[in-house]
């Protein structure tokens, strides 16, 4: 990740991206610093682990191999911390979502999702996801704070934005420490930092592009 993010900048956010149009090297800045942690400090690196001492140089420098084993851990953790029953993905109730993954995949002109998986969006990048992930992105949407948006705002679902974009596109109010903003499946939420992080981390691992 070290060319990546260090040498290219960061270009795509706030756009709405057609992924044909874009080469491959800006794609995996796009996946590898999600909008929403792109204005941070340090840029990119989760805020759990920054707490636990990650620098920005160490975190540029994970393969897809480090960044797999950090996810599955905070995933998990994440899952075990909220009591969550993990399930066949056929069984998991995603009624709240407003979209479904077969409207995902129409979206980005994926094949269907393969048996056994399912497709979300998180902040304009889609991935594919199977129970346990799809299980985490369930409770996620289920404990959100959803704010009101104004009459006439609608949601741009493909849109990669920062946290401040955020706020001035759907004019959001800011939010008290330990909360952020995200558009998940089509809908604005406020996470808290748990599962706001781990939001971002599927967005990172679970990308498919």
């Amino acid at each position: 990740m070290v060319t990546l993010l260090s040498a290219l900048p960061l270009a795509l956010l706030g756009q709405d991206v057609i992924f044909q149009d874009i080469n491959d090297d800006r794609l995996l800045t796009y996946r590898n610093c999600p909008p929403g942690l792109a204005k941070k400090d340090p840029p990119c690196v989760p805020p759990g682990l920054v707490k636990d001492g990650v620098t920005y140089n160490e975190w540029v420098s994970y393969d897809d191999n480090q960044l797999d084993r950090i996810y599955v851990d905070r995933r998990d953790r994440y899952l075990r911390d909220q009591n969550v029953q993990i399930r066949n993905i056929d069984q998991i109730d995603d009624s709240g979502f407003l979209l479904t993954s077969d409207q995902v995949a129409q979206l980005y002109n994926l094949a269907p999702a393969p048996r056994g998986n399912r497709y979300a969006l998180i902040d304009g990048m889609p991935v594919l996801l199977e129970d346990r992930n799809y299980s985490a992105l369930a409770q996620i949407n289920d404990m959100a704070r959803v704010p009101i948006l104004d009459n006439g705002i609608q949601v741009a679902p493909t849109a990669a934005l920062t946290q401040a974009e955020l706020m001035r596109a759907y004019r959001l109010p800011k939010l008290a420490p330990g909360y952020s903003y995200t558009v998940m499946n089509g809908e604005v939420l406020a996470l808290e930092d748990d599962a706001f992080e781990t939001l971002q981390l599927i967005r990172m691992a679970r990308a498919v592009f």
